[in-house]
């Protein structure tokens, strides 16, 4: 037989329940989940982004990739979608799948008009691309 909690019980544990609830919200909302967005998103709503440490997914500008002369991990290069460009200052060794015209993945902040970041995922389109048209009468990723 199943007893029921008295009313006063219930409602002290609504409010408990209500309260942590409140207080993960507030107390982690600019900590652990980072806005993911587009380079053009982000070139057009720059101003909204000040400040905040963002995931900004764009393709690297060809030509554009810079390394600093005696400097490990220093670049600055360009991404852009929709024909919106973002300048980047990155400040580590770039990922092996790096490479102009891929798509890449950056987290950083808006500083002086230049996103600087240290922090990239990078996907690299050829490896891809040449799978999937390899034989065209086969699935991509088969040969």
């Amino acid at each position: 037989m199943k007893m029921a909690l008295p009313v006063t019980t219930q409602v002290v544990l609504g409010l408990a329940i209500a309260g942590a609830a409140l207080y993960m919200i507030s107390a982690g909302g600019s900590e652990g989940v980072l806005e993911y967005v587009y380079v053009d998103k982000f070139v057009d709503n720059q101003a909204s982004y000040g400040g905040r440490v963002v995931k900004v997914h764009g393709v690297v500008v060809p030509g554009t990739v810079k390394q600093r002369i005696g400097a490990a991990g220093d670049y600055t290069f360009e991404v852009e979608k929709e024909g919106r460009r973002l300048p980047v200052h990155f400040t580590n060794m770039v990922p092996d799948t790096f490479a102009e015209g891929g798509e890449v993945v950056l987290t950083g902040e808006l500083k002086a008009g230049v996103f600087e970041s240290e922090e990239m995922a990078a996907k690299c389109p050829s490896k891809y691309e040449e799978q999937a048209s390899a034989d065209p009468s086969k699935p991509p990723g088969k040969r």
